[in-house]
């Protein structure tokens, strides 16, 4: 062939190797946008089913869970009388060698900003509440009743912002091999505490939840070894709150861990993991599959003979992008709140978290008082989650101690006051809404 033909075939093959280029392209930003997956399913096959009598245990879980909801329904026809309050630790694994820059695009040590906004997602989608993304009208919607807020104690009852920040030279993780490594990095109780951790990426996923130990339900205990430890969400921080470091605009408005913490308060994919298969909710339609898509399109599944129904793609333990979920529905939450009862830890943490009681107004109330044993401890009591800021300051307004924590409850708090001299000090305590003070003695 002359160099005129070899001219001649080039010009001729240009426009098929652009072409076939392009394609490839188009294939790799495909791959990198992935679509929501989250690691339950397989996980759980793999760790909790393969183990001696687990079908078994887990049939006598759902079995209690059964019977625990038809009992609460012909009590009352609630499933509970209380607001639950669940404190968050929020464990940053990061991979940023300067540990000192927080936040911005690409960085995994991702901002107080961005968590805070994750907290505020969670409370608007289990709370339903109105004029935010998390509000429904659908007839069979369902406030959960649960509250999630950073927690202001660590395990050991010191003062904490419930953010932990760890540097660990790792950019990718298996959900499959590495969570109980994570763990070790950080971890708090989990009978006590939601452990959160916040990963630079998770190969194949977005997230994943652990489902709650069923305990000796029957004498039997599918609790796999260490899962104690690993008992909490693990999330890819791109896909974390609604600012900052968001990859992904289809997985942007923080439903991912919302979808996680389903998982791990004992709910199941919508469409049960398998072709029509069950997850234990009446008022979920029954689906074919899940809706692993970008879009909010009506879809539609033939799961009961001879009938077409709509599948609820607005259901938080669907696929469907964020912008379409707002739904969880009260047989989800008759379920919640029975898991909640029936699993060892989790009912352990709710009684751990939930002693004192609301009050119509804010009120404080302070124990031992002149001082005793160098720490003063007090209880606010009062309406909700507020952004709460206390003061303890000299007579003439010098401000001596000044704490502030964001969607906190009532709770109970301790201060260290051994390094101050003898005297009355003031304490002041305020809410969004309203304040209070009382005088404090150090003798």
């Amino acid at each position: 062939m002359n160099q005129k033909d070899n001219t001649t075939l080039i010009l001729r093959l240009k426009p098929l190797l652009s072409g076939f280029l392009l394609w490839i392209l188009c294939q790799t930003n495909a791959s990198a946008q992935r679509l929501r997956d989250c690691a339950f399913s397989p996980l759980y096959q793999q760790k909790v089913m393969s183990m001696k009598n687990a079908f078994l245990s887990r049939q006598a879980f759902e079995d209690s869970i059964r019977h625990l909801v038809q009992q609460k329904k012909s009590r009352s026809g609630r499933t509970a009388e209380a607001i639950i309050r669940i404190p968050v630790v929020v464990h940053v694994i990061h991979d940023n060698r300067d540990s000192l820059t927080i936040g911005g695009q690409k960085n995994s040590n991702i901002s107080v900003q961005q968590i805070e906004s994750q907290i505020r997602v969670l409370n608007e989608d289990y709370r339903r509440k109105e004029g935010t993304n998390g509000y429904n009208t659908n007839p069979v919607g369902a406030d959960m009743e649960i509250e999630f807020y950073l927690a202001n104690r660590d395990p050991n009852g010191n003062v904490s912002t419930g953010i932990i920040r760890r540097y660990r030279d790792k950019s990718i993780y298996s959900i499959n091999e590495d969570l109980e490594d994570i763990s070790k990095i950080s971890y708090w109780p989990s009978d006590r505490y939601l452990n959160i951790w916040v990963l630079p990426d998770i190969y194949s996923y977005l997230g994943y939840g652990q489902f709650p130990a069923s305990g000796s339900v029957d004498g039997l205990n599918p609790d796999y070894p260490n899962a104690a430890l690993t008992d909490g969400i693990f999330v890819g921080c791109q896909y974390v709150g609604t600012t900052g470091y968001l990859a992904d605009q289809t997985y942007a408005l923080g439903r991912t861990v919302t979808h996680e913490v389903g998982h791990w308060l004992g709910l199941i994919h919508t469409w049960g993991d398998e072709y029509c298969g069950t997850d234990y909710c009446d008022d979920t339609p029954p689906t074919e599959s899940s809706n692993s898509t970008r879009f909010c399109n009506d879809r539609y599944s033939t799961c009961v003979s001879g009938q077409t129904t709509r599948n609820m793609i607005e259901n938080y333990l669907d696929y469907s992008p964020d912008a379409c979920m707002n739904v969880f529905t009260q047989d989800q939450k008759n379920r919640v709140r029975a898991v909640l009862e029936l699993s060892p830890r989790r009912r352990l943490l709710v009684n751990n978290n939930n002693s004192l009681s609301e009050t119509a107004t804010l009120q404080l109330k302070i124990y031992s008082n002149p001082v005793q044993n160098q720490t003063l401890y007090f209880d606010a009591t009062y309406q909700g989650l507020h952004s709460i800021t206390y003061q303890l300051t000299t007579t003439q307004g010098s401000i001596l101690i000044n704490t502030q924590l964001n969607n906190q409850p009532s709770s109970s708090y301790s201060l260290p006051v051994n390094h101050l001299t003898r005297g009355t000090y003031i304490l002041t305590f305020n809410t969004d809404t309203e304040k209070a003070s009382a005088r404090i003695v150090i003798p």
